[in-house]
């Protein structure tokens, strides 16, 4: 006997549309959903702009730099 395995949007129940596994992380748990395109939009246009943005430098973290760029720090 043959299974078939449907992944459907949470959100719409659309089930003429593909849908993918998001997991959402925050200080107060995660959660996760399948989505279709749709209703995964404002999640994907919020990760390109986070992605286009310059790294940021994370605070309490211990710089880690070689020999090198130490002393180039000196001589400034």
């Amino acid at each position: 006997m043959a299974k078939l395995n449907l992944t459907v949007c949470d959100i719409c129940g659309d089930r003429s549309k593909d849908a993918s596994p998001y997991t959402i992380k925050s200080n107060d748990g995660a959660v996760s959903v399948d989505l279709c395109d749709d209703d995964a939009k404002p999640i994907e246009d919020l990760l390109a702009k986070i992605r286009s943005r310059p790294v940021v430098r994370r605070p309490n973290r211990i710089p880690v730099a070689t020999m090198e760029q130490i002393e180039r720090l000196k001589q400034r």
